[in-house]
């Protein structure tokens, strides 16, 4: 396996075997997600364990969930290692909690060293007047409130296909019921759930709340929206850039006819919204809408045949 040097000094493996690894996902349901539906199975024609199911992880290797290629390896197995980011396909048809999520520094000295976690939502289908909770009113001080007091100091936003957001570490957010959306994250499962709305289990349980924690970490000053992204023409189509961020990079690729993939010194995952084919030479992978694809570093000569969308996502472009 030949290991070449980016332009930032990190190894990334390169795999001759294949261009490119569909992916299955591993997935969380049931008493993890009460507020989780039947969405994937409906709108994707995944194989969800139970009608609440809420995640698909697409592209994982956290211990316990990891993804899979259709050759039975896992990710972490095809990428010599645990990666940095995590992409999710997520189905609310309930209101998740609230939720917000600490930086590097916060999750390394009270997390046992874990990373923290800046995320990234792509609605892909909402129900008229979905909404998200997206940041908290000018001037609330968190730790002044107490439970559902939270709920009045709640920012809501009205979603619709295609808005993209970005929740950077101390952004209060939840999703809001009747939303399917596309999640890239850093690959970490520290999360802090500010309120839960009174939701109780068959058992009359609750889930707990880190409300502490979650003051710590907040930021009230937050003020971010969706961003439409820049286009780019390119020939056979178009790339929108959506995000470039310390710790990932988010575009979607426009394919009329044959659309040629940006090469990156990083690696790559591709979701599908359509179906097509992704050619490289003489080799060709055909996709379908809400498959997910690895694509490891420095790829290069791939094409997109179309009409589709792909989801393209993977870290930060390093700088020269």
């Amino acid at each position: 396996m030949p290991i070449r040097i980016g332009k930032n000094c990190i190894p990334y493996f390169v795999f001759s075997d294949m261009f490119v690894y569909k992916m299955k996902p591993a997935y969380r349901y049931g008493a993890a997600t009460p507020w989780g539906g039947d969405a994937l199975r409906r709108v994707f024609g995944k194989d969800i364990p139970d009608d609440h199911t809420g995640e698909a992880l697409e592209a994982s290797t956290l211990a316990g969930l990891e993804s899979v290629l259709t050759d039975g390896r896992t990710l972490t197995a095809c990428a010599g290692g645990p990666l940095p980011l995590l992409l999710k396909l997520l189905d609310a048809r309930e209101t998740l909690s609230v939720q917000v999520h600490p930086d590097d520094a916060y999750a390394a000295a009270y997390e046992n060293g874990k990373r923290g976690k800046a995320e990234a939502w792509l609605i892909l289908a909402a129900e008229p007047g979905a909404k998200i909770v997206y940041g908290l009113t000018p001037g609330t001080d968190v730790r002044a409130l107490a439970g559902k007091d939270l709920e009045a100091r709640l920012r809501w936003v009205e979603v619709a296909r295609g808005d993209v957001f970005y929740i950077p570490p101390g952004m209060v957010h939840a999703i809001g019921a009747g939303i399917l959306l596309y999640e890239i994250q850093q690959s970490s499962d520290v999360t802090y759930r500010f309120w839960d709305w009174n939701r109780r289990d068959p058992d009359g349980g609750m889930r707990p709340l880190h409300w502490d924690k979650a003051c710590d970490v907040a930021r009230a000053d937050l003020r971010l929206s969706s961003t439409a992204g820049v286009v780019k023409p390119c020939e056979g189509g178009a790339v929108i850039r959506y995000l470039d961020t310390e710790h990932f990079t988010l575009m979607k690729l426009q394919a009329r006819a044959r659309l040629p993939l940006p090469i990156a010194a990083g690696f790559r995952f591709l979701t599908a919204l359509g179906a097509g084919r992704l050619v490289q030479g003489n080799e060709a992978l055909v996709f379908l809408p809400g498959e997910t694809m690895y694509m490891p570093p420095f790829t290069e000569g791939v094409w997109v045949e179309g009409p589709c969308e792909l989801l393209v996502s993977g870290p930060p472009i390093p700088s020269d």
